[in-house]
């Protein structure tokens, strides 16, 4: 057994398979991040109010459009020149973080007001001041460049670091209802410590710390990063907007059964961002060389997919009253109902990557941006007409709206330019999931009753009445990246990174 670990340790240490392991280390940060972040807003939800909770959602979801547009692409660019020789590591480490210090110094007061006008609450201004001040730190929190420099050990260690310091903040700082603010305080220091780390780090093995404010290079900077930054803040715009505007509309109260739904449903949209990420060199190569072995893939990994998103989403409908109740305490059952409508953007957004990444893929990154674009404009209307009738329902409504638009946009232009990304193999699973949730209303079952035999009978209806799931996914199973690959695989990967804002990987890396 020692024999066996010792030669799949230097199985994985040689050099063909760094991307591998960087990639791996990446993934297992973000899915430890998202599972031990669970244990702090779990341990708010019991002892704060829910009005209070709520005013934590609505900074911290502030903060993390804050943190997508002072990034403003800036790091993707980063990586870019870098990677490609066009700029020196020196000028990058001093340019970057004065063009996002810059972008900080209007957005970071721009939060306050924005609260100071919307958000009608006692808590939410003084949280929002702390928030607004630890975005000042971030631009030192340089990620792009030990990415660049393939030392992603370095920022799992940084993202550990943060959640950790986040979760202790909460459990030894918040001991009763009226300590919300030190919240805020926990949040301040995950940001200090996570980015003091980097910059330590940053300082002895790669280059020393600095910033250069050059005018005309701060410019040509931000204008490079114009593009890439926008999707990520219309990715994030109609994730959180509709909470936002929840705290306006409603108050505090429904935006923590709201936000305590919508951590859940945005931590699952992140396995989307992972599967995707690492099918795209894939669809890279396919796009262009065999059209119909694209096609072939792509009809293969959306009924495989259909069948497992949709299959999860159920299961969350189904039991949502006890998930929600052991996550966040008996006092958030009433998140239960905007949860299971809210978890369905789950396999809205898996679905549609198909038609996002093959855009990507196939250099129409401008119209990957109009699909987000279009789901901007869907979801803040459909919230501010929901939310007055519904509340968090009417929210978590909103946020499906916008994930179907960006679904059929996408679609429209990747048919548009010739590529088959098949819709009918996502029809079965849609079908047997709407009958066994009709059944299962209309029945009043208890919902682990109604769990069990409505996921028995999705299962069945899978392999027994779908002839081709198990094909495809076999299909799917083997590895795709054939052996003797070249540096120009790795240059495709990282050109996907450098977007994986299409399904949050970059709200992920700085966000809880």
């Amino acid at each position: 057994m020692t024999k066996s670990f010792a030669l799949f340790g230097r199985i994985m240490m040689r050099p063909q398979l760094k991307l591998a392991r960087d990639l791996g280390m990446l993934w297992a940060g973000q899915v430890m991040t998202k599972g031990v972040a669970f244990i702090a807003f779990a341990f708010l939800a019991r002892r704060l109010l829910p009005s209070d909770y709520g005013a934590v959602e609505y900074a911290l979801g502030l903060a993390t459009l804050a943190m997508l547009a002072i990034d403003g692409g800036l790091g993707s660019v980063g990586v870019r020149r870098l990677t490609q020789g066009q700029q020196s590591a020196e000028e990058l480490v001093a340019l970057i973080p004065a063009a996002q210090l810059c972008l900080a110094a209007v957005i970071g007061p721009a939060m306050i007001i924005f609260t100071l006008l919307f958000a009608n609450d006692p808590n939410a201004l003084p949280l929002t001041c702390m928030v607004a001040f630890s975005v000042f730190i971030l631009p030192w929190k340089q990620d792009w460049l030990f990415q660049a420099k393939g030392m992603m050990t370095h920022v799992v260690a940084a993202q550990s670091i943060r959640v950790l310091t986040f979760v202790l903040g909460c459990v030894f700082l918040v001991r009763e209802d009226s300590h919300v603010l030190r919240v805020g305080i926990a949040e301040i220091a995950s940001v200090v410590f996570a980015t003091a780390y980097l910059m330590i780090v940053q300082h002895r093995k790669i280059v020393p710390l600095r910033a250069r404010f050059i005018f005309n290079r701060l410019i040509d900077l931000l204008k490079e990063g114009a593009s890439i930054g926008l999707g990520s803040i219309c990715w994030a715009l109609f994730q959180y907007a509709p909470l936002l505007m929840l705290a306006a509309m409603a108050g505090m109260t429904e935006t923590a059964y709201f936000g305590a739904a919508h951590r859940l449903g945005v931590s699952l949209v992140t396995f989307s961002w992972i599967y995707h990420f690492n099918l795209y060199p894939v669809i890279s190569r396919r796009v262009t060389n065999d059209p119909a072995a694209l096609a072939r893939l792509t009809r293969a990994s959306i009924r495989a997919t259909a069948w497992g998103g949709i299959g999860l989403a159920l299961a969350m409908t189904l039991l949502a009253e006890p998930i929600l109740m052991l996550l966040f305490g008996k006092d958030f059952i009433a998140a239960a109902a905007p949860f299971s409508i809210l978890v369905w953007t789950f396999p809205l957004t898996l679905l549609s990557g198909h038609a996002r990444w093959i855009l990507i893929a196939s250099k129409q990154g401008h119209e990957m941006l109009i699909s987000q674009l279009a789901g901007v404009a869907a979801a803040i209307p459909a919230a501010w007409l929901l939310i007055g009738p519904l509340g968090s329902l009417g929210a978590a409504a909103a946020m499906s709206l916008a994930c179907t638009v960006v679904w059929v946009v996408s679609q429209y232009y990747t048919h548009k330019h010739g590529h088959e990304v098949p819709v009918l193999p996502a029809m079965p699973a849609m079908i047997a999931a709407a009958v066994i949730i009709a059944a299962a209303h209309m029945l009043a079952l208890n919902p682990w009753l109604a769990g069990a035999i409505g996921m028995t009978v999705y299962l069945v209806a899978g392999f027994l009445f779908d002839r081709h799931l198990i094909a495809d996914m076999k299909s799917l199973i083997p590895g795709h990246m054939p052996a003797g690959e070249t540096r120009r695989k790795e240059d495709e990967v990282r050109a996907a990174d450098a977007l994986m804002a299409t399904d949050g990987g970059t709200a992920a890396n700085d966000s809880f």
